[in-house]
């Protein structure tokens, strides 16, 4: 039990670590095509950053459940990478569909997928608002 939690916990810090680090780029991405006005962003500034916001989204977040799939078949609990991915998919969005289930020493890892599921989404929506702000943060500055 408490090797699961080492594990699930060093996971979360180490992927929260990687998303945080997607998001700042991504901020300096925006930053900097504000300043620029790189690709026309002066026309359709919120599209923009809502675009790119997205594109970052999706990629912290295949990033994490990737991370999930791969400790999963470096632990020795999957056989294949298909079923990986599908678990930590319906985990990590805290859907848990219930067909597969880890065994007894692991199922505090699911716990712990999930755990980090919500607070990643809860970033996803920080980073959200943020971008919804940032077109207009110069103005009021």
């Amino acid at each position: 039990m408490l090797h699961a939690l080492l594990i699930g916990t060093l996971m979360i810090i180490a992927l929260l670590a990687v998303s945080i680090a997607i998001f700042a780029v991504a901020a300096r991405m925006l930053r900097w095509l504000d300043e620029t006005h790189a690709f026309g962003y002066a026309r359709l500034p919120l599209a923009y950053d809502l675009g790119i916001a997205a594109m970052w989204i999706l990629f912290a977040l295949t990033c994490s459940v990737w991370g999930w799939a791969l400790l999963y078949m470096a632990l020795g609990l999957f056989d294949s990478l298909e079923p990986a991915i599908y678990f930590a998919i319906a985990t990590f969005t805290t859907v848990g569909y219930g067909d597969i289930v880890l065994g007894t020493d692991w199922r505090l890892l699911a716990g712990m997928t999930a755990a980090h599921g919500l607070l990643t989404f809860g970033l996803f929506t920080a980073f959200l608002v943020e971008t919804f702000n940032f077109p207009t943060r110069h103005r009021r500055g």
